[in-house]
């Protein structure tokens, strides 16, 4: 992975925001999770809206600053 990002190519900051955009979306839906009926009404809205907030934000970021011809 750190010679992924460190090579001559690479965009270290836009490896960093999409992976950031993909990892807050998974715990976005981890959190809203229905624990298969076992804990009904115990949802983590509150995390849920905190991931899904980074998760946009990031996004974004990530598409302005993709390199031109990526």
């Amino acid at each position: 992975m750190i010679g992924y990002t460190n090579n001559k190519k690479g965009n270290t900051m836009n490896t960093f925001f999409s992976i950031t955009t993909i990892l807050s979306a998974i715990m976005a839906v981890g959190a809203i999770e229905d624990c298969g009926g076992h804990c009904l009404g115990n949802d983590n809205w509150t995390m849920f809206f905190i991931c899904l907030t980074i998760m946009l934000i990031s996004g974004i970021i990530t598409l302005l600053t993709m390199k031109e011809g990526q």
